[in-house]
């Protein structure tokens, strides 16, 4: 996730004005939230793991939503975006795997 982040950052300080005050905060402040629920995560006893684990797959999720609407209006080159595609489907699969695993390691959480 920290290359990913360097790679947005740069990319929203290219947002005009408003969308960079706007959509570009939002961006920037939900990938900073994923990279802090991670640790969160690690630090966590097992029976809170889960817990963390679902808020950090629903930011990314919100993450990867608003990356789409950047590049729909413009804000966020398609270019930039196409290089971090391959990047998110990785994160996204290492999130969902910990999930599962944290799910079937601890038999207390509740889908």
């Amino acid at each position: 996730m920290g290359n990913g982040y360097i790679v947005l950052h740069k990319a929203i300080r290219d947002f005009e004005k408003l969308e960079r005050y706007t959509l570009g905060i939002m961006i920037e402040k939900i990938l900073l939230e994923c990279i802090e629920s991670c640790f969160m995560t690690m630090a966590a006893p097992i029976q809170e793991k889960y817990r963390y684990l679902t808020r950090t797959s629903a930011l990314f999720d919100t993450l990867k939503l608003y990356l789409r609407i950047s590049v729909q209006t413009k804000c966020l080159e398609e270019k930039i975006y196409i290089k971090l595609i391959p990047r998110l489907g990785d994160i996204g699969r290492m999130i969902g795997g910990w999930v599962q695993k944290t799910k079937s390691q601890n038999p207390n959480t509740k889908s």
